[in-house]
This record gives structure tokens, sequence and C-alpha cells, in this order.
């Protein structure tokens, strides 16, 4: 199985977005879909998309959420996550909570990390697939 790690950022601009956005977002995931990736995110990514709505009590948005996780596989941590997303930081230049994301998608065998965040563009452990909403 093709795996594809949905970054935080796609799902909050999918459920949370402007329209134009959200178009954008699906035209590149359904071209992944059409070329056999399948799609997970990790219990970090449900807890960066959750923690507003849960806080703020809203629960369309939660719904929402729980709607389009339902068909994606949730990436659970593993025993040295800190640790190499440490490594991460400093070999990809990223914020831990970002390296945290990228040591799970390595660990679970994810091929392709999917972002509207531009400061994965240049990820070198796994193919960044970047969405451009600059331009939607």
């Amino acid at each position: 199985m093709k795996l594809a790690y949905i970054d935080s950022s796609v799902w909050i601009a999918r459920v949370e977005g402007l329209p134009v956005h959200k178009r954008t977002i699906d035209v590149c995931l359904n071209d992944l879909s059409k070329e056999g990736w399948s799609f997970c995110a990790s219990e970090a990514v449900l807890l960066e998309v959750m923690a507003k709505p849960y806080r703020d009590r809203n629960t369309s948005v939660i719904q929402a959420y729980h709607e389009v996780f339902e068909p994606a596989t949730i990436l659970k941590g593993f025993a040295n996550l800190f640790e190499n997303a440490l490594i991460i930081t400093h070999n990809e230049n990223l914020k831990a909570m970002d390296a945290i994301h990228v040591s799970i998608a390595f660990h679970c065998g994810c091929k392709r990390f999917v972002s509207t965040d531009s400061h994965f563009k240049n990820l070198s452990l796994i193919v960044p697939v970047w969405i451009d909403l600059r331009t939607s």
C-alpha cells in the first residue's frame, strides 16, 4: 500500500478553509487517490486539528473532522518518536511539532508528505507534495 501522510494544514484548510482552497485540496487529493495513494494522519494531527474545535465546543466542526478522518488510516506514535524527531528538526530544519509529523510518517512507511505549509517543500526524508493555496 502506498501511504501519503496528510499534514494538519491540509485537514484544517479542507474542513475550515475557504471554498476555493477546499477545491484546490480536493483536486490534489483526488489526483493522489487516482494514482493509488492511501491517506493517513497521526494522533499528532488529530490533536492539532481538534484542539480548537473542542476548546470552542464547536460540535459541527468536530463532526466534520470525524467524517473526514473516517477513511484515513490513523498512525500511532512509537518508542523513539521524540528522539527521532529531534534528529529530524536538525536535519530538515523544522520546528518540533513538524518534525514529530515527519518522524511518524517516515517510521510508518509513508512515501509522500502532503502539506500546504511551504517549509515542507524541501523535505528530503519523504517526497513532499506541496499544495500551494496562494494561487487559489
